[in-house]
């Protein structure tokens, strides 16, 4: 047989290439860094790591997909693209590029012995998806040298959580989930256990579906911008949400909004705070030492309130100087079922109380009519 010179060698080669990713094949480029101990397998377009909401968001397919199996040094990801994640590492994980980074869990154990397992230093978005049926553990050090990166998960930009596995974080530092930006959890099971805050997002914490179980020893879920008036909110559309906190369950520095899902809120100082809430959907439980729902004034909201439109809530706080409702400022009933157990107040409010509709009961008894809720029955205002 003639043997191929090497111009036409490559011309062949470069034809079948085409052929095969034209049919839809793939291209695997395997690549070992031999200064380190964890394996990376570059995949190609398309993307082999399955699509939740985020398909909707990214055009993942055209980003570069990367198999790493996970030993005992860290992994960096500089760029843009999906990267598939198994095996252990007690040396975390960092993100470091100006695109966007999908992390796929793939029955990975992610720790660190300084600072965050996962540390976004910087991304345009970054998702960490689970991959389906599969379980995954993400633990930082009880010791960070930079006490500013104060998560588990730690985010400097938006972060989405999605899947159809679970994740398992635990935080023996401070915080279990951050993002200095925008964090919205799409899907997935989550079991979260942290040594204060659970679900800590600056900007916005949006909550649209999932399975969320939180066991914190500050606050389960918080938003704390502080400096805009549009920001800091929590908003809640969806999903099965647990939280056992030593201070608030859910806090929010301007708005929280309730638009659906299953929350129950346990073991608490107060269930929920924030200068603006509106309930309008959603299946509530809320057990509290402190005050169940406070509506609480904030450095750009001075006039709080506290706005049942739809929902069934059920709210049981304990004896002493605490309020089933608090609002330092106004109460409004529009609609939904709202039971109150309360030995002392169940509602207080600064301003004004209006009972549009809906149902309200208060210690077994159906209302008419908001009561006043100071100690006993003097008249709403703040203590």
């Amino acid at each position: 047989m003639r043997k191929l010179k090497k111009p036409q060698r490559l011309v062949i080669i470069g034809i079948l290439i085409a052929i095969l990713l034209g049919a839809g094949g793939y291209l695997y480029v395997q690549a070992l860094d031999q200064g380190s101990d964890t394996a990376a397998t570059t995949t190609s377009s398309p993307s082999t790591a399955s699509t939740t909401s985020s398909g909707d968001d990214v055009d993942w397919a055209s980003l570069p997909t990367t198999n790493v199996t996970l030993l005992n040094t860290a992994f960096a990801i500089t760029s843009a693209g999906t990267y598939v994640l198994t095996g252990t590492t007690t040396a975390g994980v960092t993100v470091n590029t100006d695109g966007n980074v999908r992390i796929v869990l793939n029955t990975a154990t992610i720790k660190s012995t300084d600072g965050a397992a996962i540390y976004i230093q910087s991304a345009k978005n970054t998702y960490i998806q689970t991959a389906k049926d599969t379980t995954n553990t993400v633990q930082d050090s009880a010791n960070h040298s930079d006490a500013t990166i104060d998560g588990a998960i730690y985010s400097a930009d938006d972060l989405f959580l999605e899947g159809e596995g679970t994740l398992n974080v635990t935080s023996s530092y401070a915080d279990a989930v951050v993002s200095k930006d925008d964090l919205t959890v799409i899907s997935g099971t989550y079991g979260i256990n942290s040594a204060d805050d659970g679900i800590h997002g600056k900007d916005s914490v949006t909550i649209l579906n999932g399975d969320i179980s939180i066991t914190a020893g500050g606050d389960g879920i918080k938003a704390t911008n502080i400096e805009d008036a549009t920001k800091g909110n929590v908003t809640i559309k969806g999903g099965t949400i647990t939280i056992s906190a030593t201070n608030q369950g859910i806090q929010a520095e301007q708005t929280l909004e309730i638009n659906g899902g299953t929350i129950t809120v346990t073991q608490i100082s107060e269930g929920f705070e924030a200068a603006t809430i509106t309930i309008n959907d959603g299946k509530i439980t809320i057990t509290a030492s402190d005050d169940g729902i406070n509506g609480s004034a904030s450095a750009l909201v001075s006039n709080p309130t506290v706005t049942f439109n739809g929902g069934e809530v059920n709210v049981t706080v304990g004896s002493g100087d605490t309020d089933a409702v608090d609002s330092n400022g106004d109460v409004t009933l529009n609609g939904g079922t709202i039971s109150l157990t309360a030995p002392t107040s169940s509602i207080d409010y600064d301003g004004s109380a209006a009972f549009n509709g809906g149902t309200l009961i208060v210690n077994g008894t159906q209302l008419t009519a908001i009561p006043a809720g100071m100690m006993g029955g003097q008249g709403g205002g703040m203590r």
